[in-house]
This record gives structure tokens, C-alpha cells and sequence, in this order.
């Protein structure tokens, strides 16, 4: 690498190292030192410069950049885009990135564009045409099929073993919220603020670095994992931990790692507890699923526990 190329990886580094001030300054600089190879000085692959240098896997860095392309693309008219609805662009090619973002803009209920709404609306302006013609095909459709963890109606007074909770705290700092708990539950979570069934977590806001055990039954389980979904949508709290059944057919299961940013599959089922000391045995594994912007470090702090990976956020 010549003296130039080092001098312009020097401040390309400093944007980045400064702040991380702007996704889109960040994508920028990732983008550079990828595509010119800038990383070459110190390291072999643009992988390791980023997990070595930056401590983030390379799907987070090309998200990075994805995202600022899609700033970049919009032009003055997303000046004031987020890196979350920009990531729900990168799907789109630019000229539709260009229009789906003026119509969430124009329709955004109240003139507050949210990831939520930007999501709807390009689930909404791209799908498919309608064919009338496929009402008359006679064709006799199967009944659903309701998953069966998704029946589960058995005790929801089951709590999470220290382990998991204290990793989850080193890895936030703190835990600001446990939205489904109660007085035993949070000797061990010792959340901030919880709320117990009487208090009703899914009618209250939801803020700060959040922990989830939710209960298992339904509706539970489903209404749980919406309104966490919505909270995060709306960007009401920026990072937060469930750990749930590992039921990825179930469609709370995918409300929730669409929005992912890495999961962790424990390698035994985990024994939860209650306050007489009884240690439950779950009849399938389990998922502990991350929220927020350091998908990297919450994958080293539980992959002691099992298998984990990043997660595709759109």
C-alpha cells in the first residue's frame, strides 16, 4: 500500500472511529476501504478488518453500506431517513427505493414516518398484481395447520436461569425492562422496571435495554411478540433480548427474527425454574434472539451457550 492509500486509510478509519456519528458517513468509509481494498495493509480479507478492527461481522459492515447507498440514491429527499427504514429499502431497486420512500413520506399517519410504516408500505407497493382469474379455479385448499407449540396452554410461571440473564446484562449494561415478570422473576433479572400480569405489559410503553421471557400459552405468547415487534418498529427502545421456544414454523417466531439481528440456538434445553426450587423440562430447545446494533458482541457473549448466527434484517 502506498503513502496515499495509507493517509486516506488514516481518515476513512477516523469517520468511522469518531462515531460511528452517521450510518451513512460509516457505510461510506466501509464501502471505500472494501471495494478499494484498503484493509490490505493489515489484514487479508475485508472479514477479518472488520471483525478485527471493529469488532462487527461482515454482514453488519455490508448492511452499513447498503444502507448509505440507499441514503445516497434518494438524495435530498431522504435527508432525514434512518439507518432502520433505509435498511427496509435495500431490497428495492433505486428508482423504486426513490418512489416507495415519497409515498411512505406523503402517507406516513400524523407526518411521522416510522421503520413500521416504511416496511407496510413497501410491502404494500410491491405486491404482486391481482389476478381475478384464480377466484375460479376450483380448487379445494387444505385446512391449516396450527403448529403445536403454538397450542401450548400449560404454566407460564417458569423463569430463566441467572446464566442467561446475567449475560444478557453484561452484554446491555443493564436491564432497563422486563415487560413480562413479576416480584420472584426479577430478584434474578433485576430489571428496572418490570411489569406483572396485574400491571399488563401490553398495554404499557416499552422503553430501554429490554429482557423478555415471555409467556409460552396462547394468546399470550403471539400478543407478546407483536407488541414487541411494534415497539421496535416504532424505535420506542434500542436494544433488547427474548428468549423464547425455538418454534421457527410458528408465525410469532418469524415476527420476531425478521427484525433480528442475531440468534443463538442453546445446545440443551434449558431448566427453568420457579420459586420452590423446581426445575421445569421443556419439551423442545430453546432461542435466545438479539435486538440492536451489536449483533457481534451478542453472539461472542452467548455463543458459550450453543450455535448462533447473524440475522438478515430488511
Amino acid at each position: 500500500m502506498n503513502e496515499i492509500e495509507s493517509i486516506r486509510l488514516h481518515r476513512l478509519e477516523e469517520v468511522i472511529e469518531t462515531g460511528l456519528r452517521t450510518f451513512v458517513e460509516v457505510g461510506n468509509a466501509l464501502l471505500e476501504i472494501r471495494d478499494s481494498r484498503l484493509y490490505r495493509r493489515d489484514f487479508s480479507t475485508f472479514e477479518d478488518y472488520c471483525r478485527d478492527r471493529w469488532g462487527m461481522v461482515r454482514r453488519h459492515a455490508n448492511r452499513l453500506i447498503a444502507a448509505a447507498e440507499v441514503v445516497e440514491n434518494l438524495g435530498p429527499i431522504g435527508s432525514q431517513i434512518s439507518e432502520r427504514q433505509a435498511r427496509t429499502l435495500t431490497r428495492l431497486e433505486p428508482e423504486t427505493q426513490r418512489t416507495v420512500w415519497a409515498e411512505a413520506v406523503a402517507s406516513a399517519p400524523n407526518g411521522k414516518v416510522t421503520a413500521a410504516h416504511v416496511s407496510a408500505t413497501v410491502e404494500r407497493m410491491t405486491q404482486p398484481a391481482h389476478d381475478p382469474g384464480s377466484e375460479l379455479l376450483d380448487v379445494e385448499k387444505p385446512e391449516p395447520r396450527t403448529p403445536h407449540v403454538s397450542n401450548n396452554s400449560g404454566n407460564n410461571e417458569w423463569y430463566t436461569p441467572a446464566a442467561f440473564v446475567d449475560a444478557a446484562r453484561h452484554l446491555m449494561g443493564r436491564i432497563d425492562l422486563d415487560p413480562a415478570s413479576c416480584a420472584e422473576a426479577n430478584v434474578v433479572v433485576q430489571a428496572g422496571t418490570f411489569y406483572t400480569a396485574e400491571d399488563d405489559g401490553l398495554a404499557q410503553s416499552w422503553f430501554g435495554r429490554i429482557w423478555m421471557n415471555p409467556p409460552y400459552a396462547q394468546p399470550l405468547i403471539n400478543q407478546f411478540c407483536d407488541k414487541l415487534a411494534t415497539e421496535w418498529d416504532a424505535e420506542e427502545f434500542p436494544e433488547g433480548i427474548v428468549l423464547v421456544n425455538n418454534a421457527t414454523e410458528t408465525a410469532w417466531f418469524q415476527t420476531l427474527i425478521a427484525r433480528a439481528s442475531a440468534v443463538v440456538f442453546p445446545r440443551t434445553r434449558i431448566k427453568f425454574w420457579q420459586p420452590s426450587g423446581e426445575l421445569g423440562a421443556p419439551l423442545q430447545g430453546q432461542a435466545v434472539i438479539y435486538f440492536g446494533d451489536s449483533p457481534g458482541a451478542f453472539l461472542e457473549e452467548f455463543s458459550r451457550f450453543g450455535w448462533g448466527a447473524y440475522c438478515d434484517i430488511r
